[in-house]
């Protein structure tokens, strides 16, 4: 009794010094730094514990001690990713990064939105840019102008993205290796670095994964709460890069063609109607996509033109390289290969060159050790369509983004794409011989008894 009293005294008066020396720290950064600076002190803990109140309900609601551990871990560890974005951005690269131009582009207008007076001018080809400013606007208008707040939220956002794409395979496969894939969804280096500061990458993030969510449940019988996530999702991918909404509708409706039909759950007629809506809404996609590109024509030929020239302009830097064009037989193995695991170690020309070639070497032997998973996905393909709505967007994203030739920029793009191509190492585990064997004789004894 006396040491648990002790034990509460000693807690009470580090708290009080604790706050003694906040104090005192807030005072003199508010004499001496900018409001940058200042303002972090004071709102980054309160961005913090309010995700510390979501990571404890994520966690009442998983009810397992392993995860929670792993949640905790990789928000930690999140924050340290974080952190080294803002380090790099505005340290070593001197502010020279996209997030410099919304913060500039917010500071020059929040005042005006807390005064009510809310505009922007609308340039022709970068809405998505435009959006990004937007977004940032409207989050100082609540946080004041501090960037370093504002990385924190950004890659707060892209963190219950990450948490939206485990609950989505959780529901999807049940019988998938869940811890597996969350320690490798979690920690993955790419994930805690890139998507971790003001800027498209985080804003998206967050919202494939909402997709990805709203797409488990509705092939998970969840029609309503499953199509609005899916809205919502579509709607908030849609704000930045419409193209890669037209990935993901496209994925979802080659999975909706080939969900299997029962009598109690999915009928033809719902099928077929799923079909159709899916199929007009990405014809609407496409059409506004080709208009934020700037493309026309919407013919093979004209996408492709665009596509070339996209990747023609990346190509400068010393992160530049030379890929294989998708005309090449070769070429669609060979994107493949440049989205998932290049740089090589030969290849890499910086420190974080380097640390990219080190995690695309982890994932090929991650690969190559799950291919006994593997060889179970065409028969999991057949009864499994948000399965097969993963697989078809990780395609569709590798030959979207084949033409780009510079790692430093696939390194931010293809985060966007990583969670679904980490499902496939995570993919059930074979059964033992021993237990194949026993289950395959207990179904024969059944259809046995069953035929007499």
């Amino acid at each position: 009794m006396f040491g648990r009293a002790l034990g509460t005294t000693a807690a009470i008066i580090t708290g009080l010094l604790s706050l003694v020396v906040f104090a005192r720290v807030l005072t003199w950064a508010m004499d001496t730094q900018s409001y940058n600076t200042w303002g972090a002190l004071f709102m980054v803990p309160i961005v913090i514990a309010l995700n510390g109140v979501l990571i404890a309900a994520a966690a009442r609601k998983a009810n397992e001690a392993w995860f929670t551990r792993i949640l905790i871990l990789g928000f930690a560890l999140k924050l340290v990713g974080i952190s080294a974005r803002y380090v790099v951005a505005y340290y070593l690269y001197g502010g020279r990064a996209d997030a410099q131009a919304y913060n500039f582009y917010a500071i020059d207008h929040y005042l005006d939105w807390r005064a009510g007076n809310v505009w922007w001018e609308a340039e022709a080809g970068k809405i998505g840019t435009l959006n990004m400013e937007l977004i940032t606007t409207a989050l100082y208008v609540v946080i004041g102008p501090s960037v370093i707040t504002a990385f924190f939220v950004f890659g707060s956002l892209a963190f219950w993205g990450v948490y939206l794409l485990y609950r989505a395979f959780r529901v999807a496969l049940p019988q998938g290796d869940h811890r597996r894939y969350a320690i490798l969804l979690f920690f993955l280096p790419t994930v805690l670095y890139w998507p971790s500061s003001i800027g498209k990458e985080s804003w998206l993030l967050l919202f494939v994964g909402v997709t990805a969510y709203g797409v488990a449940r509705y092939f998970n019988h969840a029609l309503v709460k499953g199509v609005g996530l899916i809205l919502l999702g579509v709607a908030g991918t849609a704000l930045i890069r419409p193209h890669v909404t037209v990935l993901m509708v496209s994925a979802l409706f080659v999975a909706q063609i080939v969900r299997p039909t029962t009598k109690r759950s999915t009928s033809i007629l719902t099928k077929a109607a799923g079909v159709f809506v899916m199929g007009v809404a990405a014809v609407v996609l496409v059409t506004a996509s080709a208009q934020f590109l700037g493309i026309d024509d919407l013919s093979a030929q004209a996408v492709s033109d665009r596509i070339d020239e996209a990747g023609g302009q990346t190509a400068q830097g010393g992160s530049a390289f030379t890929p294989v064009p998708l005309e090449s037989p070769f070429g669609i193995p060979a994107a493949i290969i440049t989205l998932l695991y290049r740089p090589f170690f030969w290849e890499a020309r910086s420190g974080p060159m380097l640390v990219q070639s080190i995690e695309g070497m982890i994932l090929l032997a991650l690969t190559i050790a799950a291919w006994p998973r593997l060889k179970s996905l065409p028969t999991l393909l057949r009864r499994n369509p948000w399965l097969v709505f993963a697989v078809v967007y990780t395609l569709a994203f590798v030959v979207a983004f084949s033409g780009f030739s510079n790692f430093g920029i696939l390194a931010r793009q293809r985060v966007l794409m990583l969670p679904f191509f980490l499902v496939l190492l995570a993919l059930p585990k074979p059964l033992p011989k021993e237990k194949k064997i026993t289950r395959d004789a207990t179904r024969r004894e059944l259809v046995g008894a069953n035929y007499w």
